[in-house]
């Protein structure tokens, strides 16, 4: 009814004809910094094809106000001489939109030699050198590495020790400084192996693969380099102790006097790569540095029980001084993703006093495009719940894209405040650097006054007002349980179920929005008892504008979007406003058996009443169908109008009819339904209807279940008959004599067919029937009848426990054929003993009239005599017959038999017979 308005006197204010509740909104937002990477409009750095472009990514401060971006790219190639994929690395200064990188010339020089005694030796191999694997800066001193440059001493020669390099850039580009500490003299006898110095590092110290560790101040490095010198160590540096020269080469590593590391560090796994990837950061705030470490290859048993690779992260919280306590193991859910591959610490990225960790698994996601983990920490460690995860935008090729192989973050690029990050896909040539946006936290809260709304209200005026403003707001999802999908409850201001209003609201403002909802007519629903659900659900207006960073703020992921608040209809149900009933239901029907094959129609009466307290309200009537019933109407028997809906559940059928909404206290109610049974099976001796009331009060709702049961009977009328044909046979027929060899079946004697017909006028139909027949074959010992064949039509089987024409006599097509043997007079019966009709496990009931019997009467033939009249002699008797014949016929002319007189007598008597003559002639 939502469509009637009535205008009052008061401007501004419309009344309604239904009770109204009002709806009060609170919304205050408040605008922090927190983490979300724009993953919609990232920067993308890209480097040359093949060039491993992103295998190695870090920041890089040029002053206290720009930050740019340093990328390794170890397989490009550079302007040295003769040399091939020595590697670089690549500078790229950020500012809104743009994306350019340039090379970093750290080395320009090709391979240098060594001079001893006169002779000059290559000293070292740059090609495939992988310079810039390992990149790292601080303030404005850059670190690259080339862990596989190869350096040669005289008993390598001609082979060489990949010992590795570094080069420092210092002050702004300005000064290039080579260190190699693990270069030995050319003339020793021995170097470092595959020292690989430079594999990782960072700027107090360059760790290698071997495990052992070389420290040295960068002040002292920068000091001592002297172009064109090949320095070995400086003033001050410090290094764990080498393993003898018989190790080289074996990846054995070496001892550990500096650093000890505790027993759970250890990894119980294997081959999982444990410390692969290793990061500190102060996750719980407890001014102590919590260790993090990859095992990129760690291994767990799948569903099928099989292992597979998909790496974990181990989080070790330090409780005191190398005092390591394990907390939580992060298990990667892609498999051969290597989850824990790498691990970058964010800072704390949401100013909650938590610091943040990144966490990558290169070659996880859709076509292995590789994903990067985004972890909060708390007072507890690491939430175990990524609060952010990034996919990477390109599919793996040849070679996998390795999105997130290389991670780097905890500085502000663009100078916004909050943090940002750096992704390497090195695989192909990409480097993505994904900002921080800002996020809004809000608080909101949503008031509904009254709670209970009484539908005997029926007006109530409102005064509307709108306020535009560009935070969206929606009051949206009254939720309704009746069915249909009315709505019970609308906006005033919208007269539909959603509201939608702008709202600006300014950093740590109070906002509050109130507006009308109003009751339809109660006649336009069914649902009273559920509660009116209006839910709030809030959004930021996807159109504002940028900020002056470029970015837009969202909304904190923890916030709360949706609230929602109640009210209920006011029920006729006391004080308490709830109402028990009680549901009484009688069933019966107007028969208790169904025919198989038959409509079978049927009328169940059922008498429903509610003797509680209170009504019971979307009172139904709910009667499930057997599968074998069809629903055909309603018998009502009242003025009560009965309305029913026919449906289907998960393959179960059932009706539905509407006693009352409510159905009062006292009510008894009187109807019928009519069904149709007809698909009966032979299988099933019983079909069952249930039948039960249904409300939606929460006490006391429902009525016991009532069971109707049909017996399913086979009813068939059976008809068998017969026929003689001849209806009756002359024995012995003419010119037949007995032949003691019989050929056909003239031979034996008069064929007699017995044709018999066999009927059901339903309504069942019947199976496996056994039809048994009886005929009398020999008479006092003598034979009568000689069985010469059976034919029939249809599915029919029979057998018999005599002989069928055991003579093999020749016979034609026959329905039942006996020659009749017995020379005498003879009725000859066959009688239907008995028939037996089965069906599955059913008793099939016949209205057939007692068997019937096929009757043959025999008539007896008088044999000819032995002696016949010559044919002489009968010609002499007729002779004899004509002679007497004229000899009577000549007597009687003699005696005048044949004369004859006249008829009139004399004249005289003629003459008065004539007429006399009278005047009146």
């Amino acid at each position: 009814m939502g469509s009637r308005r009535y205008r009052s006197e008061t401007p501004g204010e419309v009344n309604y004809p239904f009770c109204c509740i009002g709806v009060c909104l609170i919304i205050i937002l408040q605008l922090c910094a927190a983490f979300n990477l724009d993953v919609e409009n990232p920067t993308v750095y890209s480097g040359p094809n093949g060039s491993y472009f992103g295998y190695s990514v870090e920041f890089y401060l040029t002053n206290s106000s720009s930050v740019s971006v340093l990328i390794g790219a170890p397989k490009a190639n550079t302007s040295q001489r003769n040399i091939t994929e020595g590697g670089s690395v690549y500078y790229c200064p950020w500012s809104l939109g743009q994306s350019e990188c340039h090379n970093i010339e750290f080395d320009n020089q090709g391979d240098r030699t060594v001079t001893l005694n006169n002779t000059d030796y290559q000293a070292e191999v740059k090609s495939h050198q992988w310079f810039g694997a390992t990149v790292r800066s601080h303030g404005d001193t850059i670190l690259a590495c080339a862990p596989l440059y190869s350096w040669r001493t005289k008993e390598d020669m001609p082979q060489s020790d990949i010992t590795g390099t570094c080069y420092l850039s210092v002050k702004n580009f300005t000064k290039f400084v080579e260190y190699a500490p693990c270069r030995t003299e050319f003339i020793n006898e021995g170097g470092q192996g595959y020292c690989q110095g430079g594999f990782s590092a960072d700027f107090t110290k360059v760790a290698l693969p071997l495990s052992q560790v070389i420290s040295a101040a960068k002040e002292e490095i920068i000091k001592a380099y002297y172009p064109g010198y090949f320095m070995q160590s400086v003033e001050g540096q410090i290094q764990t102790r080498q393993a003898q020269l018989k190790y080289d080469d074996s990846y054995r590593g070496k001892t550990f006097p500096l650093i000890i590391l505790p027993l759970p560090l250890l990894s119980t796994h294997m081959g999982s790569y444990f410390g692969y990837a290793v990061a500190t950061a102060d996750i719980n705030n407890d001014g102590m540095a919590d260790l993090l470490v990859g095992a990129p290859m760690y291994m767990t048993r799948g569903s099928d029980s099989r292992l597979e690779e998909v790496g974990r992260m181990y989080v070790y919280l330090q409780r005191g001084p190398l005092d390591l306590e394990p907390t939580l193991n992060l298990t990667g859910t892609q498999v051969f993703g290597r989850f824990g591959s790498t691990i970058a610490a964010l800072g704390d990225l949401n100013q909650d006093g938590y610091n943040d960790v990144a966490i990558s698994c290169p070659f996880g996601g859709d076509d292995q495009q590789g994903l990067v983990l985004i972890y909060n920490g708390f007072a507890g460690g690491l939430r175990d719940t990524p609060s952010q995860v990034i996919a990477g935008q390109w599919a793996s090729g040849t070679v996998p894209a390795s999105f997130g192989f290389a991670l780097r973050g905890a500085k502000d690029l663009d100078m916004n405040g909050y943090p940002d990050l750096i992704v390497g896909a090195f695989g192909v040539d990409k480097t993505v650097l994904y900002r921080s946006r800002p996020i809004v936290n809000t608080s909101a809260s949503l008031t509904v006054y009254p709670t209970m709304i009484n539908p005997e209200e029926k007006s109530c005026s409102v005064n509307n007002g709108n306020t535009t403003i560009p935070v969206e707001v929606q009051l949206d999802r009254l939720k309704h349980k009746q069915k249909g999908g009315v709505k019970r409850a609308l906006f005033v201001d919208s007269q539909q179920t959603v509201l939608t209003r702008s709202v600006r609201v300014r950093n740590r403002e109070r906002v509050c929005h109130d507006t009308k909802i109003y009751l339809r007519d109660d006649k336009e629903f069914r649902d009273k008892l559920s509660s009116i659900y209006i839910s709030l659900n809030f959004s930021l207006d996807p159109q504002a504008a940028f900020d002056s960073h470029g970015l837009r703020p969202i909304l904190n992921y923890q916030s709360t979007e949706l609230i929602e608040q109640k009210a209920q209809i006011l029920l006729d149900c006391g004080e308490d406003n709830i109402c028990v009933p009680d549901l009484k239901l009688a069933v019966h029907g107007d028969r208790k058996e169904a025919y198989l094959g038959d409509d079978n129609s049927l009328t169940l009466t059922f008498n429903a009443r509610n003797e509680g307290e209170g009504g019971a309200y979307e009172a139904e009537l709910y009667v499930v169908l057997p599968p074998e019933a069809d629903y055909s109407g309603i018998h009502s028997f009242s003025s009560f109008s009965l309305t029913c809906s026919y449906e289907t559940e998960n393959q179960t059928r059932y009706l539905s009819c509407d006693l009352g909404n409510p159905m009062k206290s006292g009510t008894s109610l009187w109807a019928g339904l009519r069904f149709t049974v007809p698909r009966l099976r032979d299988t099933r001796k019983t079909v069952q209807f249930e039948l039960q009331i249904r409300s939606k009060n929460e006490n006391n709702s429902h009525s016991e279940v009532v069971p109707y049961k049909l017996e399913v009977v086979v009813q068939a009328n059976v008809i068998l008959q017969g026929v003689s044909r001849p209806d009756k046979v002359f024995f012995p027929p003419p010119n037949w004599k007995v032949s003691k060899s019989p050929q056909v079946e003239q031979d034996i004697g008069p064929a007699v067919q017995h044709v018999y017909e066999l009927v059901n006028k339903g309504p069942s139909g019947i199976s496996h029937t056994v039809l048994q027949l009886s005929c009398p074959l020999s008479v006092q010992g003598q034979g009568l009848l000689y069985p010469l064949e059976i034919s029939t039509e249809g599915p029919l089987n029979c057998t018999t426990n005599h002989s069928i024409n055991y003579m093999q006599l020749k016979v034609s097509n026959q329905s039942l054929e006996c020659l009749l043997m017995y020379d005498r007079e003879k009725l000859f019966e066959c009688l239907f003993l008995h028939i037996t009709p089965l069906l599955g496990n059913l008793v099939v009931m016949t209205n057939s009239l007692p068997p019937p019997q096929v009757v043959t009467p025999v008539v007896w033939n008088k044999p000819d005599s032995q002696y016949s009249v010559p044919m002489w002699i009968i010609i002499l008797a007729i002779l004899a017959g004509l002679l007497l014949l004229a000899l009577v016929i000549y007597v009687l002319y003699k005696l005048g038999f044949f004369k004859r007189s006249l008829p009139y007598g004399t004249a005289m008597e003629k003459a008065q017979l004539k007429p006399h003559a009278t005047s009146e002639a």
